[in-house]
């Protein structure tokens, strides 16, 4: 089993895109995309895509379908998928991003959830919740519910260590990992452990049995990108992941 880092390039020199692991799963494909403060960057609303772009670093201003949406933290942004998008950058930026193809049935189910586009998800106020595999001190967040985006989910996973998420599997789902600047985890997957660190994006193998360990007083944090093919995939979300009504922070318990 072949097990790839892909790193992204957090000091590029010029505005540029450039796609991340294409063709690791069947109509997804990751971007990065760095953009020069004063530069900007348009993202073409064709109908065949949802842009899903979480800002990594930097501040910048996000224009489409009438509004302009300043933001200055780490936060997932969403337009709708038919129309553009341009992002102004106030100060240097990086984007990761994910391309996800649109489907026929689509927009019944959007209609069905009530997502109202733009979408625009704050890191700092996302959603917790808990699991069975994590610890409780684990701090853990829905950052894209299921069924906003069709077929498709996203949240993150926080700790320091020593702390680990319980080895398991989901076949039913395909999964990336993104690992955020200051991360610095081991991933084990069918039992090998593989270091993780900031900036950095993997494709877990379908089906396998993965998990993650974090060594004494290493911060792990990361996110997790789910795209999910049927319902058995989003109701394993809808019981796997409860609410805890918390906003915690890990700064405030360390």
């Amino acid at each position: 089993m072949k097990i790839m880092f892909t790193p992204m390039d957090t000091n590029g020199q010029k505005t540029c895109s450039a796609p991340l692991n294409p063709g690791d799963i069947s109509g997804a494909v990751p971007y990065q995309h760095s953009i020069k403060a004063g530069a900007s960057l348009t993202l073409a609303g064709n109908g065949s895509v949802y842009h899903i772009l979480t800002l990594i670093g930097g501040q910048a201003r996000f224009l489409s379908s009438g509004r302009d949406d300043r933001i200055t933290e780490r936060a997932t942004y969403v337009p709708s998928p038919d129309q553009a998008l341009t992002i102004q950058a106030e100060t240097d930026v990086v984007l990761l991003e994910i391309q996800w193809q649109t489907a026929p049935g689509d927009q019944d189910e959007l209609v069905a959830f009530e997502t109202v586009f733009p979408v625009v998800q704050l890191y700092r106020l996302a959603k917790q919740y808990r699991d069975r595999n994590k610890s409780d001190k684990t701090i853990s967040r829905v950052i894209i519910e299921q069924r906003t985006i069709p077929r498709f989910a996203m949240g993150s996973v926080e700790t320091v260590g020593p702390d680990c998420v319980k080895a398991h599997d989901h076949p039913m789902l395909d999964q990336y990992f993104f690992s955020f600047p200051e991360n610095d985890a081991f991933i084990t997957i069918e039992g090998e452990p593989y270091r993780m660190l900031g900036n950095q994006l993997l494709y877990i193998p379908l089906g396998s049995l993965h998990g993650v360990d974090v060594v004494q007083k290493k911060h792990c944090h990361y996110m997790w990108i789910d795209f999910m093919v049927d319902e058995t995939a989003m109701h394993r979300l809808d019981t796997s992941h409860i609410a805890t009504g918390t906003m915690r922070t890990l700064a405030e318990e360390i």
